[in-house]
């Protein structure tokens, strides 16, 4: 990446860095209720505590206001949560200036095999790895989607905020794509226990059929744990950093794709005000210390209920330090996605016509 295409994000994230306002490491690793264990939705920790007590207090220069009554104020996130896995169809990706450039010239939607000098990606090695590991239908569909059906692909999120600010060092651009699947595509789950296919009622399909027909999953959701095997929740480690990600990359499965809409503007400006809402409502959250850890192990369990707190995290795709909830890390992720609403003239693009 080069710093300077991004001063928006660099200038943000410095700042909140410079204020040092002790945040502290997050990683979680799963997303779906259909997956058990550690590939769940779940509540936990100190994090799912998420009401509070009443009482007033200002919120001061990053605050917007006074709380009276913590129970007056409905959670937002509510329908951002990322639980079941199948249904999903609008997805959003942040690329460069560079990529863009590209696109508008007439470069193909999925063009890059890999990011130069990172790789594939943890889960394109991996399905690589299980794919050789085994002889199962499930072995030879990781080979397939790997190797031919996602040859060049896109790694998006259904949540514009929540993976604009990757992690530290690491930054994937300031220009927003929107990416619409088809009704038709299936979405596979890839995580520490195998491959699985559901389609968009969120329904299992048999590993068979997927292998039968893969030319229809349109999006692989992968989970990936900080430390494969561990009993401890997780932070981030030398081992390994906990995520969740969707890889897109069959346009044959796109319906349609576009940038600088007034449609991504809205979208943006609506995570913009769940961002404030949310911020109202830090006084709530009660300690968040231990985010990091609690976090973790609220995806390991199981999705339960709808705090504030929990469809925070639940909604979140690449958490970092970056993403505590803090009046001034908020802060600085707001001005990160106001910087980045789009401009220029929209592009909306139909593959295959």
């Amino acid at each position: 990446m080069h710093p300077r295409r991004y001063p928006s994000i660099a200038t943000a994230v410095a700042a909140l860095l410079a204020q040092g306002c002790g945040t502290t490491s997050a990683n979680p690793p799963s997303g779906s209720s259909q997956l058990a264990g550690a590939a769940g939705t779940g509540s936990g920790g100190t994090s799912s505590g998420g009401n509070g007590s009443g009482g007033t207090l200002s919120l001061g220069e990053s605050g917007s206001g006074h709380l009276s009554d913590c129970a007056d104020f409905e959670p937002p996130f509510a329908e951002q949560v990322v639980t079941e896995i199948g249904a999903q169809r609008v997805f959003y990706s942040w690329t460069t200036d560079e990529q863009v450039a590209e696109l508008r010239a007439g470069t193909e939607l999925f063009s890059r095999s890999e990011r130069p000098g990172l790789g594939r990606g943890v889960l394109f090695d991996s399905l690589a790895d299980y794919a050789a590991a085994g002889d199962t239908d499930g072995a030879s569909l990781a080979g397939i989607l790997a190797g031919e059906t996602f040859a060049k692909a896109r790694f998006a999120w259904p949540n514009p905020w929540a993976t604009v600010l990757g992690f530290p060092g690491e930054a994937y651009g300031n220009q927003l794509l929107e990416i619409e699947l088809s009704a038709e595509a299936w979405i596979a789950v890839f995580d520490g226990r195998g491959l699985s296919v559901f389609d968009a009622n969120n329904a299992p399909v048999a590993i068979e059929a997927a292998l039968a027909t893969p030319a229809r999953i349109g999006a692989i959701f992968h989970v990936s744990e900080a430390e494969v095997g561990s009993s401890y929740c997780g932070t981030f480690t030398s081992g390994g950093v906990g995520f969740r990600e969707f890889a897109l990359g069959n346009i044959a499965m796109v319906t349609r794709w576009s940038l600088a809409t007034e449609e991504i503007r809205e979208r943006l400006q609506a995570d913009i005000a769940e961002l404030r809402a949310f911020e109202e409502q830090l006084v709530c959250l009660g300690d968040t210390s231990g985010w990091s850890n609690d976090v973790s192990c609220a995806w390991s369990r199981g999705f339960a209920s709808g705090s504030a707190l929990l469809n925070y995290d639940f909604a979140l795709g690449l958490p970092s330090e970056l993403y505590r909830p803090s009046a001034t890390n908020l802060e600085a992720l707001i001005a990160v996605l106001e910087a980045s609403l789009p401009t220029g003239e929209p592009l909306v693009v139909t593959p295959g016509e």
